[in-house]
């Protein structure tokens, strides 16, 4: 990496000036000079990085125990353009990095994970429920380009009532190729040098129903506004059933490992997804959201403060650090049953006469879910949770022993595992609320993936009930 001072040129002039700085963008394989001392500092190119817009969305303030306010809600957007390369030279990769001070953290991300541009640019994003963000555009096919100017990133973030200002630090990493003979590629990393600082006053930040920039709407700029209405983007990206990660303390790549946090995860999915209807596709992954959203708050969890990862007809929910686990378990499965019963009551209600009844394993209509909960060492890699505990969540979730005890009880519309040391910590210790009795032992052997391990399934009453009534 260069010299920290080396390539940052801070142009911010006043409150209406539109860059925030300008920096270059230096090679990371800079070639040390001889003697030691700091790299020769190999310039790649250079990046603007925009003046961060600011906008307080409505109706944002909460309450305290006390009736005061306690946070408010921004949708904030951080454009930059980068320089046009010359000689056949072009982006294959940049990742924007956003840092927030003062316990700010991000309630919805736009571009949102996953995203695929209509150039066919591939768009990872993290930071859901935390205070560092990044945004990763990837051209597509192995010899594609970026356009280099005018991208934006966006984020709904929550920050204290008392707080004055929105401040942190954003960073750029960019890939570059060149293509030579051959057909070959020649490829480089370059970096900022050094992070830049930005603040944002909230007496200047815009008000939400201004529907202007001062440069005009960005693209999308309102797509979040709706950030609170059940459409939370969570992490589409790869599917976390195939994710890992490297426990050496460096990815494959020689990036530095993302933290490793000890947390309880939940995941989910819903039986017979892929032979439904379109129609009914889209109604039951509705079903799901409300569903998990609601049962997080039976079970006094901050959905916001989770990490989320959509999968289509399934969800991964990394828990909040710090939560009671002994109180927070059982209400979320009796949230998620309940949910599941109301859905389903709903549908009969609507179902035509004659029809199937709504209690068959064959009902069209009816909503069925199998769940996993497991605790472990967690990574936010680039397109996913990652780590052998989300792997292991997953085969088990996935597992035949799951999918026979739900299939085999058509009454129930909830089969539950846990993995083996969580079993033993909650259900088997006994505490008031969660008992063994309706568990049964499982291996779960895996062939194909070369897992194997111990899960304890419970078919779940429908409605509410306490973990280990059925």
């Amino acid at each position: 990496m260069a010299h920290p001072d080396a390539g940052h040129r801070d142009t911010g002039h006043g409150d209406h000036d539109d860059v925030l700085a300008t920096t270059d963008l230096i090679a990371l394989d800079s070639v040390v000079a001889k003697g030691g001392g700091h790299p020769v500092h190999d310039r790649v190119a250079s990046a603007s990085l925009g003046r961060p817009l600011g906008y307080v969305l409505p109706g944002a303030v909460g309450g305290g125990g006390g009736g005061g306010a306690v946070h408010r809600d921004m949708l904030l957007c951080f454009p930059f353009d980068l320089e046009e390369l010359p000689g056949g030279r072009g982006y294959q990769q940049v990742t924007l990095g956003v840092r927030f001070d003062d316990g700010t953290h991000a309630l919805a991300l736009q571009p949102a994970p996953g995203t695929i541009a209509a150039d066919g640019t591939e768009i990872v994003a993290f930071g859901l429920g935390r205070d560092r963000l990044r945004w990763t555009f990837r051209a597509p096919g192995r010899g594609g380009a970026l356009r280099p100017d005018g991208r934006w990133v966006q984020a709904v973030v929550r920050v204290s009532a008392t707080a004055e200002e929105v401040s942190g630090r954003l960073s750029l990493t960019t890939v570059t190729v060149q293509s030579v003979l051959g057909g070959a590629f020649v490829r480089r990393e370059a970096a900022s040098p050094q992070d830049t600082r930005f603040r944002l006053r909230l007496a200047d930040a815009w008000p939400a129903a201004a529907p202007l920039a001062p440069q005009g709407a960005l693209p999308g700029s309102w797509a979040l506004a709706g950030y609170d209405d059940g459409a939370m983007p969570g992490g589409d990206g790869e599917s976390g059933r195939e994710v890992h990660s490297d426990v050496d303390g460096a990815s494959s790549d020689g990036e530095e490992l993302p933290p490793g946090l000890r947390r309880l995860c939940l995941a989910v999915d819903i039986e017979k997804y892929s032979a439904r209807d379109n129609a009914d596709m889209v109604r039951l992954q509705r079903v799901l959201l409300r569903t998990l959203r609601a049962a997080c708050a039976e079970a006094g969890i901050d959905w916001q403060r989770c990490g989320r990862q959509a999968q289509g007809d399934g969800y991964l929910l990394v828990l909040e650090p710090g939560i009671d686990e002994v109180r927070v378990v059982p209400k979320l499965l009796d949230g998620l049953a309940a949910g599941l019963a109301t859905a389903n009551a709903a549908a009969a209600a609507h179902r035509p006469p004659g029809t199937e009844s709504d209690r068959g394993p064959a009902a069209p209509r009816e909503v069925r879910m199998r769940a996993s909960l497991h605790q472990g060492i967690v990574h936010e890699a680039d397109s996913g949770y990652a780590g052998s505990t989300v792997v292991a969540l997953f085969r088990v979730l996935d597992s035949g022993p799951v999918r026979r005890r739900l299939a085999d009880n058509p009454s129930s519309h909830l089969a539950v595992a846990f993995s083996d040391t969580l079993y033993k910590d909650l259900v088997a210790t006994g505490y008031e609320g969660l008992s063994g009795n309706g568990f049964e032992r499982a291996e779960i052997h895996v062939e194909t993936k070369g897992y194997t391990g111990v899960a304890w399934i419970q078919v779940r009453p429908t409605g509410r009930g306490r973990v280990g009534a059925g």
